[in-house]
């Protein structure tokens, strides 16, 4: 029932979604996450990364337009929340969340390396949106790095954790390191989601 003393309407499915940030669906700056604004001096601390990958349907065959949300902490392993905010750990130069589209369902995608949440190994969570599926959600992780063998998302998955880690490929002319993460959506070698560990 509505509060007749409010003017707030019911949120809507679109509006339940988060995080939630004043920007423009399709704005480029988010694709690279170490960009600066033309004008600031500051800079994102932690170690350039470019993840490269496709987005493969169940036959293999290259995911025709898909849309990616990247959500990872900084390199100290601080995510920027409204509980964060204080925190001496929040790093000013850097958001931690990312967006691209793809025609072809492959990507690039440039930030730093994540930083280790508590109890948590390096990680960043994509979810995906594509024709056929509502949305789907998972996460990446990073080849050899500590904490991986005890990472709870990794033990839960078991034999299929190595579907989650990226595998480093290595360095640009700049400095960036390269990893390579695809995700196939269904069928043979299917990336784990957060739907299958629920159910």
């Amino acid at each position: 029932m509505t509060d007749p003393t409010s003017n707030l309407l019911p949120a809507t499915n679109e509006d339940t979604c988060g995080p939630y940030f004043p920007i423009y669906f399709a704005d480029p700056a988010l694709e690279d996450l170490t960009r600066v604004d033309p004008g600031l001096v500051g800079q994102a601390a932690g170690t350039p990364i470019i993840l490269r990958g496709r987005v493969l349907d169940r036959h293999g065959e290259l995911a025709n337009g898909v849309v990616m949300e990247f959500w990872q902490a900084n390199a100290n392993g601080v995510y920027r929340t409204p509980a964060t905010g204080g925190d001496d750990g929040i790093d000013p130069w850097f958001h931690g969340y990312g967006r691209l589209r793809s025609a072809s369902g492959a990507y690039e995608f440039r930030t730093i390396l994540p930083g280790a949440a508590p109890g948590r190994a390096p990680n960043i969570t994509v979810t995906i949106f594509s024709d056929g599926i509502n949305r789907v959600v998972t996460q990446m992780f990073f080849e050899d790095q500590a904490g991986n063998d005890t990472d709870p998302v990794l033990q839960a998955v078991g034999e299929d954790a190595p579907k989650l880690i990226a595998r480093h490929d290595g360095r640009t002319a700049s400095g960036a390191e390269v990893y390579v993460f695809d995700i196939i959506m269904a069928g043979a070698g299917e990336t784990p989601f957060f739907d299958d560990l629920e159910s």
